[in-house]
């Protein structure tokens, strides 16, 4: 009996050993462009405090919870020098806006860019401003994150992924309304499955429209 056991134990070391050899490499057969066509759903808390109302300022606590969709469609890398740190991703961030009239969804380009990482590990930082808010007017959400994926077992595509911020602030001026607000940003996403669209329930998301 015990000559089996030692016998399943290296059988099973084997196959470990084996799967993480070929996940290897899978892993290193990746380049950036494997993000290229992705959606990320993303819960997204605007947290701090806003004033829409003339007079004295009296600072109200803002804590608004909403999911942007994040479409990542292009990798690009200007001087085509791997991990320069000039690279980024062109994405388009998707809203739905309730106090549009009528309702409706919203999109914005975005900028991911490169901080270092690999493929399927990376750190980004994105700036993204409406108007110009250095001279009182406009909008501007601002965040740095961490993106991880995994890929399948046949390494041909991303099976799973998360997207973490790391720290964000929002800041909007717009003294014609007025509206002041200032929010720290926390943002927690996963990649939309392919499945996503077959359901009768998210046909009206943006991923579904599109695809």
């Amino acid at each position: 009996m015990k000559k089996v056991k030692i016998g399943l134990g290296v059988f099973l070391a084997a196959i470990f050993i084996g799967s993480f050899f070929l996940s290897t490499v899978h892993a290193q057969g990746v380049d950036y462009t494997i993000w290229e066509g992705t959606w990320l759903k993303v819960g997204t808390n605007f947290k701090g405090y806003e004033r829409n109302f003339a007079g004295p300022p009296d600072w109200l606590p803002a804590n608004e919870r909403f999911t942007v969709f994040v479409n990542i469609f292009a990798w690009n890398d200007p001087d085509a020098t791997p991990n320069s740190g000039d690279e980024f991703f062109n994405a388009m961030l998707w809203v739905y806006d309730y106090g549009a009239i009528p309702p409706a969804w919203q999109s914005m380009p975005i900028a991911l860019n490169y901080i270092h990482g690999t493929p399927l590990d990376l750190l980004i930082w994105s700036q993204n401003d409406q108007g110009d808010i250095t001279t009182g007017t406009g909008e501007r959400l601002a965040f740095s994150a961490r993106i991880k994926g995994t890929m399948d077992r046949t390494g041909t595509f991303l099976q799973t992924a998360t997207f973490k911020c790391l720290g964000g602030y929002f800041v909007e001026m717009d003294p014609a309304d007025p509206i002041y607000q200032a929010a720290g940003v926390t943002m927690t996403g996963t990649l939309i499955p392919a499945t996503f669209c077959n359901s009768l329930t998210n046909q009206q998301y943006p991923p579904c429209q599109i695809r």
